[in-house]
């Protein structure tokens, strides 16, 4: 017996059984998962689509994966899920792979689908409508619904299949029509006709299916549908449904679902629940008035009323707020109190009646349970009927009812409370940014149009009152106007009262008043601010690209992750993966949607991205990589974007990447992928590749290219002839207004001859006038001169508009006759490029090559088409954001800053598979939103325990002002810290070993701030550096406790310490001198607590000490600055001396953290120990210097002296 080898799909899907559905361009295989882990069942759907015979094999492959992108991540439980999607080199075909349903479709279920009864039908359509307005709200239109592709499962729940394909298939296959793959007996009239498909086409063809589904029957023509034995509402739905126009159908699906749960509505009162009622209801109701007579037959007609239209229930707490058995009824009027019939356990007894306030009821009812059945009441009988509804089943709605309720609230209330929140820190940053423009006067402005830059004078008093840094935009007032101002550029340099700026390119330097006022330009912030308003409501409304990770974010513990995967090092490509790193590598191509790795200092954070890059693209033999998944790689800082790109472009050469960005803040290393650079080769490419498309399937279907090519020509000549046709047209126009002009010039010369003899005869010799004479002439002039007044001032009038007109009229008539001539000459250029020089020899010409062009009409019209998809490509991808849209499809990775990534247009369609966000415990939560809106997984990398996102004081101070309740923990509290702690620990993990600091340092570090958790895997002798003067050791504190000039110094806002600052040069001349010695080279940080040292130190480095270091580099400024960063040696300057032992900000640890740990080998601590441990604990937290002080103390390799 032959045995017969597995055949697989793309190295994974098992075929089962083949050709067990499909259609001209597609097959539909059953297979096996065979990499399917914790499943019952394996089974799933492979449908294959035939790869059309033209065209560049990665352009298909990229409009496949976009066409398919929209429907992969649809979560619905009507909706059948799309599992994966695939190329297939074997086949030679694209799929994607769909769940299996086990159940029928709607045709094969249709015998028992016409035994549910009226009720069970509306359900059944329930599910279709609701799973069709799921598909519609993520704008889908399905355009091939049909009973076969409506399937129920197992369990009754209907699900749709094949949504969105024809979409697919149309984009792949164009030169079928639709009406070719859709189904002609559910097809719209519109769609039949291969007009535009919209959304009523979808509900067009639900309408014929739910025709079948209530009349059982089947549609031989759509003219003898007869829906007259329907209920009348059914009537009404299938007729509108069905309207061949449009525009008369329902308008939106959820218009049509609207009166079918209407029509269920009706349906379902049919069934009710049964009241009793006690003496007492009857003796509340007359004591209130509401019946005249405490008789059972008046109360129950007013009860029957009370309830007749919606009524409500909710469970009755007591005092204590807990619930003892009674419900509240909500109807008319008033509340009815409900308990189980103690006769009856299935019923319900009215025991008592509540008259409470209108608007009371109202609010009540607006959280209450819609009881979904009539009521009745009755005398107390103890008959069961076959539609009433036991009293136990109610009971249970409700009490679901309200647990839903509580649970949703408190959900809304903790999401309103942490919007609100972050909405107020952002009305406070705009707030900010108004009052801080920092605005100065400004005078004798000189333009130096040689280097493009401009110098002003400024009148401050001293420097630090300057708040300009070199990355803000500068505005100054305008020539034009002075109350407004424009962008001019950055600030190069000030100093003594002068500026120099250096001009944007686009600036009009001849609008800048020479005086005027200068401030920051506050439109990149505006814009800033706006980004972050938009990703904010993206998550709140649940717009961003996943919506599940809004759910996450506002519930953190919701995180799912599969947890099935175990990698070894050896599944790696990067050979710097330890344990820590395989465990969250595991961990996060796991995570349903999303991973948080906290990665400590010198734990390798870029080294776990670059390795999680290559496995989301290449995978092992574990996790099947996906090559064609786009990867956004976002952080605050240009600095950490550009250390990943080179780390991963290192691991993976061939990668293709773009860096969005302003290029002159780029890394050198970053600028050659720039999306510019990129955009200008990438377009090159698919000109080129267009044009090889056409030339191979020129060849294939054997073209005649020179009649094609006359063809051409002729097609040329029309586009001409038609062009001449409309000038000549629009020249007769202006021929008619410049005549019309003419004819209002010669009454003006009627005019101006009067005006000229009237002149003459004034200006007569008055000599030979007698005054008889010349009073007759003044006379004759007043007449003349009267009679010409009125016809006088309109003619002016006229004639000054129209002058202008008659200019401008010429003007174009002089451009159209030269526009014909060149049209005239082109048309005849053509001509004699095929041959004829007369308009007979023409037509002929035409006539012939049209004549053969019918012969073959279909190869040329294919050939035509696809030489049209090609310049409309061309088009598309050298204009516009066509172009921008492009290059990002076909790039593999992106890198931009969190706000740089919106920077782009809006209609370019930002969707990654990945977006991984790096120092992502840096950034605020507004900022860090806006590139989680874009991603269907996230991974953040960051560490909360260094630099929490930057808060200015003076954000502090005006939230004083505003009152909005927003403290300085909200403000430095980060979207990463606040998941960390919440999320499931199968989606977090955190790096525990750290390959940068010597050991002694690293385990400073770990005890510090990592509660000894850090392992160090670097060697002493490898990270020590070995000076005299510290003994060898690479942690020293160098103590000014027994200086007289020990103090601090206040200036302004800040502080400084000028005996440390002589101390740190001081010992780093030594260092210099000794690392001569030792023939070393070496980097060293000098990092300040506080601002005005940095200033000190900065400016005698500057003017003392800068050429005398020979050995060493030195780079002086806060703990901000160094973030993400790393040297070989670290001087660290506390400032702050003081008697009561006050360390301000010092004693964050955070920051304490990340100037500590930039150390690789030599970590200096200057400043007053004595002051720095005076005080052990700061409002309840440890004082981080008493603990680094006994560790100092407690170690023989540490090294504490006073200087």
């Amino acid at each position: 017996m032959a045995i017969h080898k597995p055949i697989y799909i793309a190295d994974r899907y098992r075929l089962k059984k083949k050709n067990i559905g499909g259609g001209n361009m597609s097959s539909i295989f059953l297979c096996e998962d065979i990499e399917a882990q914790n499943e019952e069942d394996t089974s799933v759907i492979v449908k294959m689509f035939n790869k059309p015979s033209i065209g560049d094999e990665d352009l298909q492959r990229q409009i496949f994966n976009r066409e398919v992108e929209s429907l992969d991540k649809l979560n619905h439980k009507n909706i059948v899920r799309i599992l994966n999607k695939d190329f297939d080199e074997e086949f030679d075909a694209f799929f994607i792979v769909l769940e299996y349903i086990r159940g029928r479709n709607f045709k094969e279920a249709f015998d028992d689908i016409c035994k549910y009864e009226y009720a069970q039908k509306l359900e059944l359509i329930m599910q279709v409508v609701e799973g069709v307005e799921y598909l519609h709200k993520k704008n889908i239109v399905h355009r091939d619904l049909k009973p076969s592709n409506l399937m129920i499962d197992k369990d009754g729940t209907v699900k749709i299949i094949d949504f969105g394909i024809s979409r697919l298939q149309d984009t792949f296959y164009n030169d079928y029509t639709l009406a070719t793959f859709a189904t002609k007996n559910y097809s719209s009239p519109e769609q039949m006709a291969g007009k535009n498909i919209t959304y009523q086409s979808d509900i067009y063809s639900l309408g014929l299916i739910f025709y079948e589904i209530f009349t059982c029957s089947n549609i031989t023509t759509r003219e003898s549908m007869d829906v007259s034995m329907l209920p009348q509402g059914m009537q009404h739905i299938i007729v509108k449904m069905t309207k061949e126009e449009p525009n008369l159908r329902y308008s939106t699906i959820s218009e049509l679902k609207r009166d079918i749960e209407k029509e269920r509505s009706l349906v379902i009162q049919e069934k009710y629940i049964y009241l009793g009622l006690t003496n007492n209801v009857k003796k509340r109701l007359l004591a209130f008035g509401y019946i005249e007579k405490e008789e059972t037959e008046l109360a129950l007609k007013l009860l029957k009323k009370e309830y007749a239209g919606k009524c409500y229930m909710w469970p009755q707490k007591n005092q204590e707020k807990q619930f003892e058995g009674s419900f509240e009824l909500y109807g008319q009027n008033f509340s009815s109190i409900l308990k189980i019939d103690q006769r009856d356990n299935n019923r319900f007894t009215i025991v008592s009646i509540s008259f409470i306030q209108p608007d009371r009821l109202m609010r009540q009812k607006e959280i209450a349970y819609e009881i979904p059945y009539g009521i009745k009441v009755g005398d107390g009988t103890m008959t069961h009927f076959k539609d009433e509804i036991n009293a136990q089943i109610l009971n249970e709605e409700v009490l679901n009812h309200e647990a839903n309720f509580i649970s949703q609230r408190n959900e809304d209330k903790y999401q309103k409370n942490i919007i609100v929140k972050w909405k107020n820190i952002l009305e406070l940053e705009k707030k900010q940014i108004d009052q801080e423009k920092s605005t100065l006067r400004y005078r004798n402005l000189k333009i130096n149009e040689r280097d493009a830059s401009l110098e002003i004078e400024i009148n401050i008093d001293m420097e630090y009152e300057l708040n300009y840094n070199y990355e803000d935009m500068l505005q100054m007032t305008t020539k034009k106007n002075i109350h407004k101002s424009i962008d001019v550029g950055h600030m190069r340099e000030f100093s003594d009262g002068h500026m120099i700026i250096d001009l944007i390119p686009q600036v009009d330097y001849t609008n800048i008043a020479n005086s005027g006022e200068i401030s920051v330009s506050m439109k990149m912030a505006d814009i800033a601010i706006d980004r972050k308003r938009k990703a904010l409501k993206s998550i709140q409304y649940k717009e961003n690209v996943n919506p599940e990770i809004s759910d996450i974010i506002f519930n953190p513990s919701s995180a799912t992750s599969k947890d099935n995967l175990i990698f070894r090092k050896t599944d790696c490509k990067s050979k710097e993966i330890d344990q820590s790193k395989l465990i969250s590598l595991e961990k996060a191509l796991s995570a349903d949607n999303m991973f948080l790795l906290q990665g400590p200092p010198g734990t390798g954070k870029t080294t776990f991205i670059s390795e999680l890059v290559y496995q989301i693209l290449n995978g092992n033999p574990k996790y099947k990589g996906n090559p064609d998944a786009k990867i956004l790689i976002a952080s605050q800082s240009n600095v950490a974007v550009d250390h990943s790109l080179a780390k991963i472009k290192k691991l993976i050469p061939d990668i293709k990447m773009i860096h969005i960005g302003v290029l002159d803040k780029l890394a050198e290393s970053s600028k050659e992928y720039t999306l510019d650079i990129f955009c200008r080769e990438w377009t090159q490419k698919v000109i080129e590749n267009c044009k090889e498309a056409l030339v191979r399937y020129k060849k294939k279907i054997e073209i005649d290219e020179s009649l094609q090519e006359k063809n051409s020509i002729i097609i040329e000549i029309e586009n001409i002839t038609n062009e001449l046709e409309k000038l000549t047209g629009e020249l007769e126009k202006v021929e008619v207004e410049i005549e019309k002009i003419n004819i209002l010039d010669s009454k003006w010369q009627f005019v101006n001859e009067k005006i000229t003899t009237m002149k003459q005869m004034v200006t007569t010799k008055t000599d030979s006038v007698t005054e008889e004479q010349l009073s007759q002439i003044i006379d004759t002039f007043i007449d003349n001169l009267s009679g010409l007044n009125d016809k006088l001032a309109m003619v002016i009038e006229e004639s000054i508009a129209l002058s202008e007109q008659k200019m401008e009229l010429q003007k174009h008539y002089i451009r159209i006759n030269e526009e014909l001539r060149i049209k005239e000459h082109e048309a005849d250029e053509w001509k004699e490029l095929l041959g004829v020089s007369s308009s007979e020899e023409y037509l002929q010409a035409k006539s012939d090559i049209q004549k053969l062009l019918k012969e073959n009409k279909k190869k040329y019209a294919k050939y035509s088409r696809i030489e049209g998809l090609c310049k409309e490509w061309q088009k598309r991808v050298t204009q516009g954001d066509g172009l921008l849209q492009e290059s990002i499809a076909d790039s593999t990775l992106v890198g931009a800053t969190c706000l740089g990534i919106a920077s782009l247009s809006s209609a370019i369609d930002l969707k990654f598979d990945w977006v991984i966000v790096d120092e992502a415990g840096k950034a605020t939560p507004s900022e860090i939103l806006v590139p989680i809106c874009l991603g269907r997984k996230v991974v953040l990398v960051g560490d909360h325990k260094q630099l929490p996102p930057v808060v200015d004081e003076a954000l502090l101070k005006l939230q004083d002002k505003e009152r909005m309740n927003i403290s300085k923990e909200d403000l430095e509290l980060s979207l990463f810290e606040y998941l960390e702690k919440n999320i499931n620990d199968d989606c977090k993990n955190i790096l525990n070993e750290q390959y940068r600091m010597n050991p002694v340092i690293g385990e400073l570090i770990s005890k510090l701030f990592y509660d000894n958790t850090l392992v160090s895997k670097t060697l002493m002798e490898e990270k020590t550096i070995p000076l005299k003067m510290y003994d060898g050791k690479p942690l020293v504190w160098l103590s000014t406790a027994a200086r007289a000039d020990r103090k601090e110094e206040m200036i302004v806002d800040s502080y400084r310490n000028t005996c440390e600052a002589k101390v740190i040069f001081e010992q780093l001349l030594k260092i210099d001198a000794e690392l001569e010695k030792l023939k070393l080279k070496k980097e060293t940080a000098v990092i300040a607590g506080y601002r005005g040292q940095r200033d000190r130190l900065t400016r005698l480095y500057e003017s003392k000490f800068k050429t005398r270091f020979h050995n060493m580099t030195v780079e002086i400024n806060t703990v901000d600055a160094f973030q993400g960063r790393e040297t070989d040696i670290v001087f660290y300057s506390i400032v702050r001396s003081n008697d009561d032992g006050k360390l301000g900000f010092l004693k964050d640890v955070r920051r304490l953290n990340v100037a500590f740990s930039r150390a690789r080998e030599l970590l200096v601590v200057v400043g007053d120990h004595q002051c720095a441990k005076r005080k052990t604990s700061f409002y309840g937290q440890k004082n981080p210097f008493c603990e680094l002080i006994q560790f100092i103390n407690d170690s023989d390799d540490c090294l504490l002296k006073e200087v």
